[in-house]
């Protein structure tokens, strides 16, 4: 008889981060019509992951987290004809069915067929598990700012997993990057990816190095992935009436804007993939030109190490450290 191991947030300790945090092991899902079966074979672990631990704004009972990851399909529903018993597929998860506490921190999940993609044997297993919440992230912010040929757009934490597909994506887009760093020595790494401008926040003042580089013009958008009082300096780098997406909050949950940049008709608001993914006509767009970008190299995800299902503790710490490389996977 199979069994199902899963990691599961069973409950909150705000003294105890990791109490609430346990492997059990559950029962197979049935396929129901409409609905297909996949066995996780393997999934990344993302910054957000070390705060679904301490924050539950979508269930009150115990869950399973983990927004997307790739397996085999194990079995199909009534209904089913996009996928068949044995393809290799990519699941996800948007804000209407992660309610249920089913994510892929688990060996077997069910999910609807709409929210599975057959991967082609061009893409390797690595890129594909990490081939939604970072690339399509990427891909709608940068899309959704429309900055034009040839113009700065800036952004926080350009030295994480995200930060550098976002150069990448911009770079081939002919879009010039401004990039906000905490650690000098990540300058040149990131300029030999691509990036146009690396400013460290530690020690350099950031929109006086914008108005410098972009000769008094300001970038014409931001991503912000940090919050905190690092968004006010943000907002100061931003075009008068320029956009900024704040998608992180690694900083905090407040973040601070300056009323000067308001009246300047600065916009600051949230950019939340499961939102977007609720949307079926967004979806199609993501995976038809993501997986040409990856294909092609263009967008190029990096792997780092990988752990046993069970060691999901040590995954998490791996993924909290400082210049911790690729991304990190939890296997079966």
């Amino acid at each position: 008889m199979l069994s199902n191991r899963a990691v599961v947030v069973q409950r909150f300790d705000t003294e105890n981060l990791d109490a609430g945090l346990a492997l059990v092991t559950k029962l197979v899902p049935e396929a129901e019509p409409g609905h297909v079966v996949v066995h996780i074979t393997l999934r990344p672990v993302h910054p957000t992951d070390l705060n679904i631990k301490r924050y539950s704004t979508w269930t009150s009972g115990s869950f399973t987290p983990g927004p997307e990851g790739l397996g085999i399909v194990h079995e199909v529903g009534e209904g089913v004809t996009g996928v068949v018993k044995g393809q290799r597929v990519v699941v996800f998860f948007t804000v209407e069915n992660l309610p249920n506490g089913e994510g892929s921190w688990q060996e077997y999940v069910s999910v609807r067929e709409d929210l599975i993609w057959v991967v082609p044997d061009s893409i390797s297993d690595e890129d594909a598990a990490q081939f939604v919440i970072i690339p399509w992230t990427v891909h709608g912010m940068l899309s959704d700012l429309q900055v034009p040929k040839g113009e700065y757009v800036l952004q926080t934490a350009a030295g994480s997993v995200l930060g550098r597909q976002f150069i990448q994506l911009a770079k081939h887009w002919g879009i010039k990057t401004i990039n906000v760093v905490r650690r000098a020595e990540q300058k040149d790494e990131l300029k030999a990816l691509g990036a146009d401008e690396v400013i460290c926040s530690t020690d350099e003042d950031v929109p006086a190095r914008v108005k410098e580089i972009t000769g008094g013009k300001l970038a014409y958008g931001a991503v912000d992935a940090v919050a905190g009082e690092l968004t006010k300096q943000v907002t100061a780098s931003v075009r008068d009436g320029g956009q900024v997406y704040i998608y992180g909050v690694l900083g905090g949950f407040d973040a601070i804007v300056g009323v000067g940049d308001l009246f300047r008709g600065v916009c600051v608001s949230a950019w939340f993939v499961y939102q977007e993914l609720s949307f079926p006509a967004r979806r199609r767009v993501f995976i038809d030109e993501v997986s040409k970008l990856i294909e092609d190299k263009i967008i190029v995800p990096t792997a780092g190490e990988t752990y046993e299902l069970a060691d999901f503790q040590l995954a998490l710490e791996k993924t909290g450290q400082v210049g911790r490389g690729g991304k990190v996977f939890l296997k079966n």
